[in-house]
């Protein structure tokens, strides 16, 4: 028998090869807490995007409509929709552009044209940030 202090029954070439397989566990044992430590962060992420709301259209347009080709338009224009009552859900776009489900309450006209509208934002408008979450890889 050998006590923890007595060097291993082996050749100086095994003994090396049993420490570097040590190391080796130890790396590896850490990267797996990096992984943990990370996840908690995307999960984060990804509920905020489903969380936040895109406002259609902008505030600063309040009182305009929703023309079907998702532009923004006068009241009572023809082929156009007035705005929804409350800002959309990241949740509910998300739906509606993946899987051709309408908004609560709306029906499915109205839903394409505020999904046109949605699609049309561009960095600096409200809804952006938003609509861009959603858009990124990995938001299921």
């Amino acid at each position: 028998m050998r006590t923890e202090d007595q060097q291993p029954d082996a050749a100086p070439a095994e003994v090396d090869a049993l420490q570097m397989r040590r190391a080796m566990l130890r790396i590896g044992a850490l990267g797996a807490a990096a992984v943990v430590t990370v996840r908690p962060g995307i999960a984060q992420a990804a509920t905020s995007a489903l969380t936040c709301q895109i406002p259609v259209p902008q505030t600063s347009q309040s009182g305009k409509w929703i023309k079907n080709n998702g532009n923004v338009v006068n009241a009572n224009t023809a082929n156009s929709y007035p705005p929804p009552t409350q800002p959309l859900k990241g949740e509910d776009v998300k739906n509606s552009l993946k899987y051709g489900t309408s908004y609560p309450g709306y029906n499915s006209q109205k839903t394409d044209a505020y999904n046109k509208y949605i699609k049309k934002l561009t960095m600096g408008q409200q809804g952006y940030t938003c609509y861009a979450s959603l858009q990124s890889p990995g938001r299921q």
